[in-house]
């Protein structure tokens, strides 16, 4: 075995006779491909992603529609389940697996030794890819949140659009790039919009579906999206969503864009058009109506990431999530910590800035009050400090309303628990109306809310007096 495998496989490998017998007969009958995914799948360490074999299944089916005959998976790893229960080895497919994994590619080359159609090769989607090759289709699921460092051959430096940019060159002209992206590669701006751009210019996007939450559990719980690309120009862009039956990935709702329609969006956010209660905002967005961008009118930022060891006696205050109550921000009971005003400048919240929560479960909303200590927020806090005659006020109040909050949840990057980003709340567009509108508006909801409060406080000192007296009449 040594003289056929190498030391660099077995490492120290006693010669005892009774042990090989017993690995011997423990192994004959294992499948290989079961027992890679198995072992992968179990691993605590690791953490390698495994996608759900619809997502293979929907990809071959996709194949056989377009009667492509040679395709290469990426990062193998994470398809082994796909590869082991669709069998796509045995239809009449010329398929090349990829992956860094030195082991694993020494196991599939084992595995498919005597299948004339399935190659094997060792490399990284991260880098450009020398192969002389083209293929039909190609399916990815590139790490997400990576930034590579120094790469001048693309434009773009996040793992999710350089592995796909990579991957171009090597799809032939009437072929199609598959790939599972996060929230961010959807709809954030700046660079990745560039990329976007530039993306669907050279390989105009095919089709992009909402992935079920969770399916990727608990490797990330972010949305996802499935998206195809391809070199050749779309009669029809599909959008739609997938969900879960009898474990097969299957469509839940789908609707056909005009390419020439889909071209002038800036932003992939397909939930927009899928989501039946979005009414509000698809209407709000087609309106006529003069409308700006958050971040061309305010400064937005993060608070600053706080442990619960830092939460000490100190004379900085800290904002969090907790601290704000039906709309307004409870001073009393902020928590403490000991640091230098220098700093933590950079976090500070100032009277009249508009903070809201940017992690948990629900979507909270307030004015900063004037303080005599100095408070900053922390990592759950978004602030927004407006440099034009926007009001802040105004601003909340559009916010919390029904299409406000669909402007946010359409940006939401989590599943069950938010997950927003500075960058995200800046592409909110806000109507842009006069300063006098603005006041008379704030107004009338300032003076509407404070009736309801005194009616309130009187309903419930009169309902404890109703009920006091008829406790005193029981006996």
């Amino acid at each position: 075995m040594k003289e056929q495998v190498g030391e660099r496989e077995l490492g120290h490998f006693p010669g005892d006779r009774d042990l090989f017998r017993r690995l011997y007969d423990a192994g004959k009958e294992l499948d290989l491909l079961e027992y890679a995914f198995r072992t992968l799948q179990q691993d605590r360490i690791t953490g390698t992603l495994m996608a759900h074999p619809g997502i293979m299944e929907r990809f071959v089916e996709m194949c056989d529609e377009n009667q492509y005959s040679s395709i290469l998976i990426t990062e193998t790893e994470k398809f082994l389940q796909g590869l082991y229960e669709t069998k796509c080895y045995m239809r009449d497919l010329n398929i090349t697996l990829l992956s860094e994994n030195y082991m694993l590619c020494r196991l599939l080359n084992i595995y498919f030794e005597q299948n004339p159609r399935m190659f094997v090769i060792q490399g990284t989607i991260y880098q450009p890819l020398q192969l002389e090759q083209r293929f039909d289709a190609i399916l990815s699921i590139p790490t997400f949140g990576l930034k590579l460092q120094d790469e001048d051959e693309i434009s773009i430096r996040e793992s999710e659009g350089a592995a796909v940019s990579f991957l171009l060159p090597i799809l032939q002209e009437r072929g199609r790039i598959s790939v599972t992206f996060p929230p961010r590669m959807m709809f954030q701006a700046g660079t990745i919009a560039d990329w976007r751009q530039e993306m669907n210019s050279d390989a105009p996007v095919q089709s992009i579906y909402t992935l079920p939450d969770g399916l990727f559990r608990p490797y990330t719980s972010v949305r996802t999206y499935q998206v195809e690309f391809g070199k050749e120009s779309p009669r029809e862009v599909r959008i739609g969503r997938l969900v879960i039956k009898k474990q097969r990935l299957e469509i839940d709702r789908e609707e056909v864009i005009p390419p020439d329609q889909f071209q002038l969006w800036d932003n992939w956010r397909i939930d927009l058009l899928l989501d039946e209660e979005q009414e509000k905002l698809r209407s709000f967005q087609q309106a006529a109506m003069p409308k700006e961008k958050l971040r061309s009118m305010a400064d937005i930022f993060r608070g600053k990431a706080i442990s619960k060891q830092e939460l000490k006696s100190g004379k900085i205050r800290v904002l969090n999530i907790s601290n704000l109550e039906d709309g307004e921000v409870r001073l009393e009971g902020l928590e403490l910590i000991d640091e230098e005003e220098r700093k933590v400048k950079r976090y500070e919240v100032l009277p009249g800035d508009l903070v809201m929560t940017c992690r948990g479960t629900v979507i909270k909303l307030a004015i900063f009050p004037d303080s005599e200590e100095m408070v900053i927020a922390s990592a759950n806090i978004i602030v927004l400090r407006f440099k034009s005659k926007l009001l802040a006020q105004f601003v909340r109040i559009f916010l919390e309303s029904p299409t406000g909050m669909a402007f946010i949840q359409s940006f939401q990057r989590g599943t069950t628990v938010m997950n927003l980003n500075p960058s995200d709340v800046g592409e909110i567009e806000i109507p842009t109306v006069s300063e006098e509108k603005q006041q008379l508006l704030v107004n009338q909801y300032l003076g509407e809310k404070q009736r309801y409060k005194a009616v309130m406080i009187e309903a419930n000192a009169r309902w404890e007096q109703a009920k006091n007296d008829i406790y005193n009449a029981l006996f």
